[in-house]
């Protein structure tokens, strides 16, 4: 018996261990199938795997960003920038509450950019 991928997403495909399809009970010894038939319920219920660090984004399959901090420093970041805090880190001065592009201190001059 040959199965091919395209099998699994097939109408015709009888998910049996004695027989392929109904169509080609053996299988096919091509690459493609001249009689697929999609299975929209199988396509749609079907998980959509991806190998690690790859995510699916719509239907087009890409790299994982990674992180470029330690879990350590994204706790320190989170623990300490005025973003997070409302306050600088340097000498606490209380930040104005709007949306920030830079992180500039009016007090001690700390600033850092998004």
């Amino acid at each position: 018996m040959v199965k091919i991928p395209d099998c699994d997403r097939c109408l015709l495909y009888t998910h049996q261990i004695y027989f392929v399809c109904a169509v080609h009970p053996e299988g096919v010894e091509t690459e493609k199938c001249p009689d697929f038939r999609p299975d929209l319920e199988a396509i749609e219920d079907k998980e959509l795997w991806s190998p690690v660090g790859y995510s699916w984004y719509g239907n087009e399959l890409i790299p994982d960003r990674l992180c470029r901090y330690t879990q350590e420093e994204q706790e320190k970041i989170l623990d300490t920038h005025p973003f997070f805090t409302g306050v600088c880190p340097d000498c606490q001065h209380i930040f104005s509450p709007a949306p920030h592009h830079i992180w500039q201190c009016p007090e001690c001059g700390w600033w850092e950019s998004d």
